[in-house]
């Protein structure tokens, strides 16, 4: 059975965006991979379009100038075209001599950053997902390369080894803190969602690669993580309900400090089984 492609109109939004970024710098774009919930089957009509922009140079001071005016104006538009630039060298050769790139996120572009998507998580991305090629301006189709089983095998354990470290070094330290920054507040007293799930569906995904290899969605990391946790399954539900938007006006109660508290509790477990 034929896997369905990114939606209609993620693709659409993003050949728009090849096309105008040709029009101002003819030829810098060859090729375009699909990364974030666009290449892992979760991608909704208000999510980022996250990409890897494969160029045929090196990005300029002047070429910086018109892409920070681009990228600016999808943000303002409310549909975020985010994502860095690499040459076609730099994909071939991977992140570890790669200091920093051009990076958008949320549409700000920087012209050097450091980390972000300069990692092999991002490697394991493009090894599955979806890429086209970029021909006279337009961008082609969506597909999927075949890659040779040692080089696959290869980017799948670098991607768990950055996987763990990004657990250590980013999400436990952040967990601790707010688990800290909780301690003098009322159970029942209301936090912001988007803070729930930011700590409820981060980490566990990265747990999934560790153990499988693969990048996946974040709906189903969540439900890895409440198959493998029952005791967070009703948190759970709750924010995946919050992220689709399925929670009807009035209908939803809000989040609260103990949601918080119990989705900073989920972290450090995925820390814990990552350094099993």
């Amino acid at each position: 059975m034929t896997e369905p492609g990114p939606p209609v109109e993620l693709t659409d939004r993003a050949r728009g965006f090849v096309a105008d970024v040709d029009a101002l710098i003819p030829g810098l774009l060859v090729a375009v991979h699909l990364t974030g919930s666009g290449a892992s089957g979760d991608w909704q009509h208000d999510s980022d379009i996250d990409l890897v922009f494969e160029t045929s140079r090196f990005v300029t001071v002047v070429d910086a100038k018109v892409l920070v005016g681009l990228h600016a104006a999808t943000a303002a538009a409310g549909h975020c075209v985010d994502g860095i630039y690499l040459t076609a060298g730099q994909v071939a050769s991977g992140p570890d001599g790669i200091p920093s790139a051009p990076q958008v996120v949320s549409g700000d572009f920087g012209m050097a950053r450091p980390d972000g998507q300069l990692t092999w998580v991002t490697w394991l991305e493009m090894l599955h997902g979806p890429a086209a090629r970029v021909n006279a301006g337009r961008l082609g189709s969506w597909s999927k390369e075949e890659r040779d089983v040692d080089t696959a095998s290869a980017v799948s354990e670098l991607a768990s080894a950055a996987s763990r470290d990004n657990l250590r070094s980013y999400w436990m330290p952040y967990a601790s803190d707010t688990a800290a920054r909780l301690t003098a507040r009322s159970d029942d007293d209301t936090v912001p969602a988007e803070a729930v799930e930011w700590l409820a569906l981060g980490a566990q995904r990265l747990v999934v690669t560790i153990e499988t290899g693969r990048v996946v969605s974040k709906s189903a990391a969540a439900e890895f993580a409440a198959r493998r946790w029952p005791e967070y399954s009703e948190l759970l539900t709750r924010v995946l309900a919050s992220r689709r938007g399925e929670a009807q006006q009035g209908a939803a109660r809000p989040f609260t400090v103990r949601d918080a508290r119990l989705a900073a509790a989920l972290v450090l477990d995925c820390v814990a089984l990552a350094d099993c």
